[in-house]
């Protein structure tokens, strides 16, 4: 089926595992990704300034680079084509646009939903900054079912040392909290999403508490490891296996509704207890899907922040030698035995 929509931005910025999926790069996978990651095109710096991004106005890093990820600038029609029978055949299940802040980004942001639109029924999250209640109920209409606004840092402090006042940006924590109630009650509650960085200097109880609160009203909290990439600014970070393992299965059991934070216990920001018999907790590990991928329906990001030397979302189950290492890092951080 032709677009009916002819945007005048041709590009689109898609990643190399799209690109890989839909025919157009040659990749080797051993997990392909079942959303297309997509980003509006511009040759420009973002006018925020969130030190961890190489496409950041203060970065000096490449602009193909989101986390690990590269984002290609891409033909906007033959993208368009490709990823209709991609979702016809079950190859993809959904398709993700990343945004940036610039003069066009509005007019970029509607015109590829618009674009997905035209020839596929492919369910379309969008991931963006605070908006308006009117743009918010636009993108929904257009045909975008989830909505992500990312926090990143998982306390305010953190927010406006990396993202926001204090190195010059022009986001603020509290706006984006704003931003993410209105967005929720414009999309409903499980539609909307945030992205927290894990690694930036946040304790254990930091992330959980934030997590824990956002789960109450409704909003899912997709879990990304702290990238360090070429060109931005060095961050005092936390990053360890053993941390994020602890974050990613107290978020778990907080999404699963399977304990609270008010279950769980913590000493000097580290969680000691999550709230659950230690019968119940190896179950859960053994069973591996706390380690999956999380964030909207369908959403694996493969590599996404990940090596093949180290793991940190599985973009498929893991599987029995994942499961062993994975208790070994977990006794690790919670300073027991795990199986």
């Amino acid at each position: 089926m032709l677009a009916k929509t002819i945007p005048p931005n041709r590009t689109v910025r898609t990643s190399l595992g799209t690109l890989g999926v839909l025919g157009m790069e040659l990749v080797l996978m051993d997990a392909p990704p079942r959303t297309a990651y997509l980003q509006i095109y511009t040759d420009k710096r973002c006018q925020a300034n969130c030190h961890f991004c190489s496409q950041a106005s203060g970065a000096d890093g490449d602009l193909l680079q989101i986390a690990r990820g590269q984002y290609i600038p891409s033909d906007l029609g033959e993208v368009m084509r490709r990823l209709a029978i991609a979702f016809e055949r079950g190859y993809l299940k959904r398709a993700c646009i990343q945004t940036m802040m610039y003069s066009g980004m509005w007019q970029d942001t509607t015109d590829l939903v618009r674009s997905i639109r035209d020839v596929s029924q492919i369910p379309i999250s969008v991931s963006v900054f605070p908006l308006s209640d009117a743009r918010y109920a636009l993108l929904k209409e257009l045909g975008a079912d989830k909505l992500v606004i990312p926090l990143d840092a998982c306390t305010r402090e953190l927010f406006e040392r990396v993202k926001g006042g204090d190195v010059c940006s022009i986001y603020r924590w509290e706006r984006h909290l704003d931003g993410i109630k209105r967005a929720s009650i414009i999309f409903g509650r499980g539609s909307v999403g945030t992205h927290l960085i894990i690694g930036m200097g946040e304790r254990c109880e930091d992330a959980l508490r934030l997590i824990d609160n956002l789960h109450a009203d409704g909003v899912y909290s997709a879990l990304f490891a702290y990238t360090r990439l070429p060109g931005t600014r060095e961050l005092h970070t936390n990053l360890s296996i053993e941390h994020y393992r602890a974050v990613q299965f107290g978020a778990y059991l907080i999404r699963e509704d399977i304990a609270s934070f008010a279950d769980m216990a913590f000493r000097d920001g580290c969680v000691v207890d999550f709230g659950i018999s230690d019968v119940e907790m190896l179950r859960l590990i053994e069973k591996g899907d706390a380690f999956r991928t999380t964030g909207c329906p369908d959403c694996n990001r493969p590599y996404a922040t990940e090596t093949h030397l180290e793991t940190f979302n599985f973009p498929k189950s893991p599987d029995g030698q994942d499961i062993e290492v994975i208790k070994q890092q977990m006794a690790q951080e919670c300073k027991g035995d795990v199986g």
